[in-house]
């Protein structure tokens, strides 16, 4: 999960490069390329940064249930994103400024936090959408809130704020389409998220 990553980048990170040694020292070897870690995450991050790492962050907030309706998480930290995390941060009572550093990574892990197995949480096979009712949509329902997507009262009915639920879920994933309807591909993600 992303959050490890920038644990281990928060350590590592010092905010400057460190110094050349003096002439007079000896160089000292460099670690074989396998040793060196290969995320380096220059904090805060902010409008106009894009990559992976942003993605990771698009998707965090997402899950927290801030919108990025525009253009989801696509791995460009542009204007919907920034708007999302002061949002976030007004939220939470953070300082408000749009850009992700500790602070509010570090509130975006508390908010995403609790996980529990798939196993906890079964999930139907078939596909299921507005207008569906009964067990099935409540396990749907139960699942989508485990995972920080709230969709309304669990009670069966596959309603527009469940259809809401998926279809933001969708939007954090290329491979699905977000069309708010609950199928295979949208069941693999979910539990891949319960699992994770």
């Amino acid at each position: 999960m992303f959050i490890d990553d920038v644990e281990e980048a928060l350590r590592n990170f010092n905010g400057s490069a460190p110094s050349p040694p003096a002439p007079s020292q000896p160089q000292k070897s460099k670690p074989p390329a396998s040793a060196v870690k290969s995320v380096r995450v220059s904090l805060p991050i902010g409008e106009g940064d894009s990559g992976p790492f942003v993605r990771d962050i698009q998707q965090e907030l997402i899950k927290a249930g801030y919108r990025l309706l525009r253009f989801g998480a696509d791995g460009v930290f542009g204007e919907e994103t920034e708007n999302a995390v002061m949002k976030f941060q007004r939220d939470h009572n953070l300082s408000v400024d749009g850009l992700v550093g500790p602070v509010t990574l570090n509130k975006l892990q508390e908010v995403n936090h609790q996980r529990v197995s798939s196993t906890d949480f079964p999930l139907p096979t078939g596909t299921y959408r507005r207008g569906d009712q009964g067990n099935a949509v409540k396990q749907i329902q139960r699942a989508l809130k485990q995972i920080n997507f709230n969709p309304g009262a669990i009670d069966g009915i596959y309603g527009s704020k469940t259809e809401d639920a998926v279809r933001r879920f969708q939007s954090m994933y290329r491979a699905l389409a977000d069309d708010g309807i609950y199928g295979p591909n949208t069941r693999k993600y979910i539990r891949m998220e319960l699992d994770d």
